[in-house]
């Protein structure tokens, strides 16, 4: 037996023009759908003046996944700290990948270092182009400084 299925409630504030929906509210913020002729468009505004006027609105368009992140720390479902960026995430990847090409590291670790970058390009489908942009960045900025006279002492490993 299938259940229902019921439209999200309309949102009603002053000076607010079009059909937008409230797809979820917390904390004096809401989660916000609007058809157009182009498809979907989300948004995430705060209730003010007693829940009859919305502002600060970030527009999504279409893009509903990032929308939701914004929704669950706007209304702090989700402490924001808690979260990396994008270029965060290029890092940290890239060193992931520096220590599983240069150390030895027992297979546990190995296994969750591994599972990390897994769940990193899962979310990141750039992730490998940002990781090579940051490598070559570095190089550049390597190339470009006499890091002995900056007070870069460097040893020869054998």
């Amino acid at each position: 037996m299938r259940g229902s299925w019921s439209k999200p409630p309309r949102i009603k504030a002053s000076g607010l023009a079009g059909d937008y929906r409230a797809l979820a509210e917390f904390n004096n913020v809401v989660l916000a759908g609007h058809q157009t002729k182009y498809g979907m468009e989300f948004v995430t505004w705060e209730w003010v003046q007693n829940h009859t006027a919305l502002w600060q609105g970030h527009y999504y368009g279409d893009n509903y996944a990032a929308a939701k992140q914004d929704f669950a720390t706007r209304s702090g479902l989700i402490l924001s700290d808690a979260l990396f960026t994008l270029e965060q995430l290029g890092e940290i990847y890239r060193c992931i990948c520096e220590v599983l090409e240069n150390s030895s590291v027992t297979p546990e670790r190995e296994q969750r270092l591994q599972s990390a970058t897994n769940q990193m390009k899962a979310i990141v489908p750039d992730l490998e182009e940002r990781a090579d942009l940051s490598l070559q960045k570095e190089e550049e900025y390597f190339e470009s400084h006499d890091l002995e006279q900056e007070g870069y002492t460097f040893f020869v490993l054998e």
